[in-house]
């Protein structure tokens, strides 16, 4: 009798996707990063750079479309803490493990006061469907 061996898949190379924003100046909210259609964005880390002398300031993370952070706090990812010329970043997850978004929502940041300088905001983030 013949045995049967069963078949393995090959595992697939993990290769989260990176985008570079840069961010507006404004308190409004700025759309950071929007999936590909019918997809979800799964966070790996976000980090806030101030590449220019400008102070300390709070950078609001959220999905959705919501003014700020605090129109649906289920939503809020973290708050960067950028310091002048310096940075901040969340906590980096594994792989399935960060915050997720639902089918099409945006990742949105806002700034808590108004800088004078752009910023980059680096996401590190994986699609799922």
């Amino acid at each position: 009798m013949r045995t049967k061996t069963p078949i393995r898949p090959r595992p697939r190379r993990f290769a989260p996707k990176l985008r570079a924003h840069d961010s507006n100046t404004s308190t409004v909210r700025n759309t950071v990063l929007t999936p590909t259609n019918g997809k979800r964005i799964r966070i790996i880390r976000v980090r806030g750079i101030q590449e220019q002398a400008d102070g300390r300031h709070l950078y609001e993370l959220y999905f959705g479309t919501g003014a700020n952070i605090t129109v649906n706090p289920e939503k809020a990812i973290d708050t960067l803490d950028i310091l002048d010329l310096n940075d901040d970043s969340t906590r980096t997850y594994e792989r399935g493990e960060g915050p997720r978004g639902l089918r099409n929502e945006v990742l949105s940041g806002r700034w808590k006061t108004a800088t004078t300088t752009v910023h980059k905001i680096m996401v590190e983030y994986d699609e799922e469907s």
